[in-house]
């Protein structure tokens, strides 16, 4: 009975301690994606500079509208330093 009493005391022991760090572990910060620095083309290819930036991928994507798969939209330079991701990235328009 001493045993059992004993298991049930560590095994709840073991639970609290695990829920009192889960919130800790889920808030704590992730790895950042990468920003890099952007040049932006028009449909035609030609360059369009007011546009260029410095952004993530999914901020480029969301900023410049072209999640396509065909003509380049977007050139981007991964900044040194900066969190994970491609050297390069490339966005293009559907057309």
């Amino acid at each position: 009975m001493k045993k059992i009493q004993t298991a049930i005391l560590a095994i709840a022991l073991v639970g609290g301690v695990s829920s009192a760090f889960i919130p800790k572990i889920q808030a704590s910060p992730k790895r950042a994606a990468a920003t890099y620095q952007w040049l932006k083309f028009n449909h035609d290819g030609t360059r369009d500079p007011s546009m260029d930036e410095d952004a993530t991928i999914a901020q480029a994507e969301s900023d410049y509208g072209c999640p396509g798969t065909v003509t380049v939209c977007a050139t981007g330079t991964k900044d040194p330093g900066s969190g994970t991701g491609p050297n390069t990235a490339t966005l293009r328009f559907t057309n």
